[in-house]
């Protein structure tokens, strides 16, 4: 296993992030115009390529701090512009911009591609699992690319088909002995958990940009204000159920991790175990805009099955990446998952901001629980966390 500096996150990565807060900003709005089973599950594919892309500058960058090296910075400074473009193009990828989303989507991955290449030839234990994911990394936005000349549901099936070419090619880079992948436990730890920022940021966003259009429009009244509080108390309590101590707890088992281990445990926790959190959190974003909006009443049928889905994810994300990690499910998050399911189904009876304040405070009595469980186990001990 590589020793390594267990640096932090650089301010050229932060720069970087700017971009993909525009790009969650903007699959956000895809969703929230796109209201249908159809029209969510696109969304969904869309903020998965997003966040590929986002997983691939973070692989890359546990290798290779892009700020210290002066030819790095250069090169990466420069995906910024097609990066940006394919953030424009997200919310008619699968429309009238297609060709612009996957001609940017493909330069930009077969940069990051070169940059890996470029950083695992230096070692044979690092060349070889670079060599079983390379094929698959560099077909998938090829395919892509191919795909964004088509139509309708072609070109969907296209870019399912790509976005599967992409986790395929972890699952080959990390799935068999021989070799290991460069991964520092507190960079990698620490991006994921920025990412996790950046869509807790987008719920505040869509929750203060609507009640600002509100206030423009017609002032704030009371009911506004509730919807705000209760909108902004889930995010905060999904804040605490996920920085409680997740970040610290990923970053020793990697630190931690027995040799060929470690890229395997930061694939599933990381590049698939953290999609889950992002897109239940993109999807709660939308919900707590319409709320804002429109405060009185109950929510419509499909910010109803919206909220279950978005929980659903989040908690069910945090479910899996324990279950990785320690081979544990704690019966706290499974009796959430049962109350996020009755409240959805309440959600036509009780009034929407009625709904969101109890999802509030069964969200933070389940982070309370689990808190005080972890605080009081084995694990807490052994990894010495002052938390």
């Amino acid at each position: 296993m590589t020793d390594l500096p267990n640096r932090h996150a650089s301010n050229l990565e932060l720069f970087l992030d700017l971009v993909f807060v525009f790009s969650v900003t903007q699959v956000t709005s895809y969703v929230a115009l796109h209201l249908t089973l159809a029209g969510v599950s696109k969304g969904i594919l869309l903020g998965f390529l997003v966040w590929w892309q986002w997983t691939a500058f973070t692989w890359a960058g546990t290798a290779v701090d892009f700020q210290s090296d002066r030819k790095a910075r250069v090169l990466v400074l420069s995906m910024v512009p097609p990066m940006l473009v394919m953030a424009v193009s997200v919310p008619q990828a699968l429309d009238s911009q297609g060709w612009w989303f996957g001609s940017a989507y493909m330069v930009v991955q077969l940069f990051v591609l070169g940059l890996q290449a470029l950083e695992a030839r230096k070692a044979k234990e690092t060349l070889i699992p670079f060599l079983r994911y390379a094929p698959l990394a560099a077909i998938a936005p090829g395919l892509l690319f191919l795909s964004s000349f088509l139509n309708g549901d072609l070109r969907v099936t296209g870019f399912g088909l790509a976005a599967a070419g992409m986790i395929g090619s972890a699952v080959a880079a990390t799935n068999r002995s021989g070799g290991e992948w460069t991964v520092d436990p507190t960079h990698f730890a620490e991006r994921h958990a920025l990412f996790v920022i950046i869509t807790l940021g987008e719920v505040l966003v869509a929750i203060g940009a609507t009640a600002a259009g509100v206030s423009s429009r017609s002032g704030l009244d009371a009911q506004t204000l509730l919807a705000i509080i209760v909108t902004a108390a889930v995010a905060c309590v999904l804040w605490w159920a996920y920085f409680g101590f997740i970040p610290s707890v990923i970053e020793s088992m990697l630190d931690h991790a027995a040799p060929g281990e470690r890229g395997p445990v930061a694939r599933d926790v990381g590049s698939f175990g953290h999609f889950p959190l992002v897109i239940g959190l993109i999807l709660y974003a939308v919900v707590a805009k319409h709320l804002v909006d429109h405060p009185i009443g109950h929510l419509a049928p499909a910010d109803r099955w919206l909220l279950l889905a978005g929980m659903v994810s989040f908690v069910g994300g945090q479910m899996a990446i324990q279950y990785r990690l320690r081979r544990v499910v704690v019966p706290e998050r499974v009796v959430a998952l049962g109350v996020v399911g009755l409240l959805a189904l309440a959600a036509g009876v009780l009034p929407a901001t009625v709904i969101i304040g109890l999802l509030a405070a069964t969200l933070a009595v389940v982070a309370r629980i689990t808190d005080r469980r972890f605080r009081g186990s084995e694990l807490a001990r052994a990894l010495s966390l002052d938390l």
